[in-house]
């Protein structure tokens, strides 16, 4: 049993996330083609959680139960673009009470952009160039000697002409088709681990914080040279697909397939490079955070460092004839979960019980040695670390608000008939949704997911029982601020007693 000691030295936290990468895509999890040796290296010298799920499949709902280890139905950031409510509280804030200096370099995916959220040191990048004046990226590309047309087109690639109103990238994901027009030591994922090692060399005197948000392997599909040619698309592995399938699923899931550009994927060859390229940046990431850990080593802090690696959601690469991530598939919900921390995480470690996303921000906050807001809603991982734990959570929730999505109109449902809600175990998976047929699936029969068991009369009572687990998991989980003690009020006294 491994043991806390909170006399020692204060610990410095790197909470490294990549966004939009899927548990299935690294060499350590099983994926036969992509390289990730540093990744795979972090994994045999910390403890990896086998079976992690976040909160919603949704960038901003992710994060902000990440990073306030509460629901999405307790701190209500139900979409991108929607904002904290008054008074909320962040990893930042707590780490900021401690003395810790905390650091965001990357995204937050937050509005309002003008807000830090907490963080002392604030290094935004939120991937579209709509964004850059928010950000220091632009001006170290112009520094680089880039004209604006490549920095407001950067993920445009120079063999074709950018479309109005579409100047983020291509609609069609044909910049998966040539490298990106910005060199790879310029390339963003270089730009933030450059900014992560200035951050560790100027911040001494204090422990630290850094919340190192990778863009990558968001879409779009841009990489430099040489990872766009790194993998052949001829041999990338390809998703298995059942004709039909959605024929048999709620009517959102067509109708979002549609919304979120899936049709492109009925061509082979540009999926092929969409997927070749998506393969590319995890070991962009991947060589990036080799070069981090060993500018760490040389700096001493390696050691001192707990170190998180995850991701806020997954990707669909072509699975369930998909793009993007949002709905429930395992691809899109299911994540990579590794922690670090020498002589307190046990090495080479895979523990194949349950966490959520809203479980690391109470771990990091055990882990240094400081307590539990009532707040949050999460439970510290550390009692499946040090093998302590008892009668532990055998189910995991998420959440998804489809109210900002075209398909809400087309199927003539008002913004409050668009909530669902999963609940996953060991064997089964449902989803309930407010106003449109549910899903059902025996995971142990169909782990594909193909086959939508919801319809059929056999499997009513396991279904009544499944939403009795998400209304009981509703009820024990609602906000539990704000914290008011209600001691002085006026009807717990007795107007009458003698104040003599």
């Amino acid at each position: 049993m491994t043991k806390l000691n909170h006399n020692a030295k204060p610990i410095n936290i790197l909470f490294v996330m990549a966004d939009q990468l899927r548990y299935d895509s690294l060499g350590h999890t099983g994926h036969p083609m992509v390289k990730t040796p540093n990744i795979d290296k972090l994994a045999a010298e910390g403890t990896r959680f086998e079976k992690t799920y976040v909160q919603s499949a949704v960038c901003a709902p992710s994060r902000a139960s990440i990073y306030t280890g509460r629901y999405v139905h307790a701190h209500r950031v139900r979409f991108n673009e929607v904002p904290f409510g008054a008074g909320e509280q962040t990893i930042a804030d707590y780490f900021n009470a401690a003395g810790y200096r905390s650091a965001l370099i990357g995204r937050t995916h937050f509005t309002p952009i003008t807000e830090t959220y907490g963080f002392e040191y604030y290094a935004y990048y939120d991937g579209l160039p709509a964004k850059d004046g928010y950000s220091s990226y632009p001006q170290y590309l112009r520094q680089c000697g880039y004209s604006e047309e490549d920095i407001r087109f950067r993920y445009w690639p120079r063999e074709l002409t950018p479309q109005p109103g579409h100047e983020a990238y291509p609609e069609d994901f044909a910049e998966a088709d040539y490298p990106c027009r910005i060199c790879e030591e310029h390339s963003d994922t270089a730009y933030m681990t450059n900014e992560a090692i200035r951050f560790m060399k100027e911040t001494t005197e204090r422990p630290w914080m850094l919340h190192l948000s990778y863009w990558k392997p968001h879409l779009p599909f841009s990489v430099s040279e040489p990872y766009f040619s790194m993998y052949d698309p001829r041999e990338v592995p390809m998703p298995k697909l059942k004709e039909g399938e959605l024929e048999h699923k709620p009517p959102i899931q067509e109708l979002f397939r549609n919304e979120r550009r899936g049709n492109f994927l009925e061509d082979e060859e540009r999926l092929r490079r969409v997927r070749a390229a998506y393969y590319g940046m995890i070991t962009q990431l991947d060589d990036h955070l080799g070069r981090l850990f060993e500018e760490m080593r040389r700096m001493g802090v390696l050691e001192n460092t707990l170190i998180v690696f995850t991701s806020d959601h997954g990707e669909y690469l072509g699975d369930h004839h998909m793009i993007e991530k949002e709905l429930f598939y395992e691809q899109a919900v299911h994540v990579p979960l590794i922690l670090k921390l020498p002589g307190t995480i046990p090495q080479n470690r895979a523990i194949s019980e349950f966490a959520e996303a809203v479980d690391l921000l109470p771990t990091l906050l055990e882990l240094a040695g400081l307590p539990l807001p009532k707040a949050v809603q999460g439970t510290s991982l550390l009692p499946l670390v040090n093998g302590t734990a008892h009668d532990w959570k055998r189910e995991v929730f998420a959440e998804w608000d489809f109210q900002y999505y075209h398909c809400r109109k087309q199927l003539g449902l008002a913004p409050h008939q668009c909530k669902a809600t999963m609940i996953r175990d060991d064997n089964w998976k449902y989803v309930h949704y407010s106003n449109q047929p549910c899903e059902l699936y025996d995971l142990t029969a169909d782990p594909d997911e193909f086959c939508n068991l919801a319809e059929q009369p056999q499997y009513k009572e396991r279904i009544e029982a499944m939403r009795s687990r998400i209304l009981n998991w509703r009820l024990r989980t609602e906000d539990p601020v704000p914290e008011v003690d209600l001691t002085f009020a006026s009807y717990l006294r007795d107007p009458w007693e003698d104040k003599a």
